[in-house]
C-alpha cells in the first residue's frame, strides 16, 4: 500500500489519526515504525521476535515473524502487527475480519530508516539471514524431468536413518543442485563401508595382510578413487547405466566443457573419442565402443560414470577457479542428465 493509499484508506482511521502517519522518503512511517517486508532464513526460531542493535548497542527495529500468521478478528490485532498488515493489504478496504500475512516483516524506527537503507539493506542477507523482498534474485527452478513412467526396483536395502534423511532431503528439495548433493552423500556414506567389508573379506580369507594395507592405503586416496571402487564392485547391470549415460546428448557442448574444458587426468575417455561416439546414432553401445578400440567395454562405462558424477559434484560444490562453476543455466543439465544418472548408480549400490 502506498501513501497516498493509506491516506485514503478507511479502516485506518480507526486505530492511527492521520498524524500518525509519515512520508519517508519513498515508503511511510506509522507511529515512527516502518514495515518492510522480508523473506526470512528457516534457521530463525520464528517463535520469537528478533531485536536489530547497531554494533554500539542502539535499537533500530525488530523482526516480527508473521508469514502464514492467521488472524480472525483483525481489530484485534497489537498495534505493531497492524503497521505489517497496512503494508501489505491491498483492497481500498477491508472487507473481512480474517487475514492471513504474505510475509515476514522488519520494523524499522523512523529515525534509522535512511541509514538502514543506504548502509546495510543491501546486503542484509550476509549479515541477517534475510532477503528484503525487492532485493531478491531473480531464480526459479523450473525445469522438470519428462520421464512418464517408474520402474519398480527390488532388493534395495536402505536400513540406516541417515540414509532416509538425506532421501527425503534429496525428494523435497526444490533446488536440483542440492537434490544432486544429497543422493551424492549416499554414495559417501558408503564408501568407509564398502571398504571395511573388502577388508573383512580379506581377513576371513586368511593371510592377507599385504591385500589388507593396500586397502588401507587406497582408503587415504581422493574420494573419485573410493567412488569407482564402489561403482565397479556394485554397479554391474551396464545396460541400465549406459542408458543413462546416453542421456548426455542433448548437452554435448556443456558436456565438453565440464568433463575436459575443466576436466582432470582421471577422465577415462579421449575428447575425440567422446565426439566420435556423441556423433554416432546407436551413442555408447558396445559395438561403438569397441569399434573406436583400446577400451574395455564394462570398464569404460563404470570408470566414465564415476568420472563424470564425481566432476559434476565438484562443479556443485567447489565455487573456486579451476573448476566448472554451475548456475541456473546448467539446471536442464542436472535435471535431465545428471540427476537421473547419480540415481541409477545409488539405486545399484544399494542392491542387495
Amino acid at each position: 500500500m502506498t501513501f497516498q493509499d493509506l491516506q485514503e484508506f478507511e479502516y485506518i482511521s480507526q486505530y492511527f489519526s492521520l498524524d500518525d502517519i509519515e512520508e519517508i522518503d519513498d515508503n511511510y512511517s506509522i507511529k515512527h515504525l516502518i514495515a518492510l517486508p522480508i523473506l526470512t532464513s528457516h534457521s530463525f526460531d520464528k517463535t520469537k521476535e528478533v531485536i536489530i542493535k547497531t554494533e554500539k548497542g542502539s535499537e533500530i527495529g525488530k523482526i516480527i515473524f508473521l508469514k502464514h500468521f492467521k488472524t480472525d478478528d483483525i481489530r484485534s490485532l497489537p498495534e505493531e502487527k497492524l503497521v505489517c498488515l497496512f503494508k501489505e493489504y491491498q483492497a481500498p478496504q477491508i472487507s473481512d475480519e480474517m487475514y492471513v500475512f504474505h510475509h515476514d516483516y522488519l520494523l524499522i524506527k523512523s529515525r534509522y530508516y535512511r541509514s538502514y537503507i543506504r548502509k546495510f539493506k543491501k546486503n542484509s542477507s550476509l549479515w541477517g539471514s534475510f532477503f528484503h523482498i525487492e532485493d531478491l534474485p531473480n531464480i526459479s527452478f523450473d525445469k522438470r524431468n519428462s520421464e512418464n513412467q517408474l520402474i519398480l526396483k527390488p532388493k534395495l536395502n536402505i536400513g540406516n536413518s541417515i540414509y532416509f534423511e538425506n532421501l527425503f532431503l534429496s525428494i523435497n528439495e526444490p533446488n536440483p543442485f542440492n537434490r544432486f548433493l544429497k543422493l551424492y552423500h549416499l554414495l559417501e556414506l558408503q564408501f568407509d563401508m564398502h571398504t571395511a567389508e573388502k577388508i573383512v573379506d580379506l581377513h576371513k580369507k586368511g593371510s592377507k595382510e599385504k591385500e589388507i594395507s593396500g586397502l588401507l592405503k587406497e582408503y587415504q586416496k581422493e574420494d573419485i578413487n573410493r567412488l569407482t571402487s564402489i561403482i565397479k564392485q556394485r554397479c554391474v547391470e551396464i545396460q541400465e547405466l549406459v542408458n543413462c549415460i546416453n542421456k548426455i546428448k542433448p548437452f554435448q557442448s556443456r558436456a565438453k566443457k565440464i568433463f575436459y574444458d575443466y576436466g582432470r587426468e582421471t577422465n577415462p575417455l579421449k575428447q575425440s573419442d567422446f565426439s566420435t561416439v556423441l556423433n554416432d546414432p546407436n551413442l555408447f553401445s558396445e559395438n561403438v565402443i569397441n569399434a573406436i578400440g583400446g577400451y574395455n567395454y564394462n570398464v569404460l562405462i563404470q570408470k566414465l560414470c564415476s568420472y563424470w558424477i564425481y566432476r559434476i559434484r565438484s562443479s556443485i560444490s567447489h565455487n573456486k577457479f579451476g573448476e566448472y562453476i554451475m548456475d541456473k543455466n546448467d539446471e536442464e543439465f542436472i535435471v535431465k542428465f545428471g540427476e537421473p544418472l547419480l540415481k541409477q548408480i545409488v539405486i545399484q549400490c544399494f542392491k542387495k
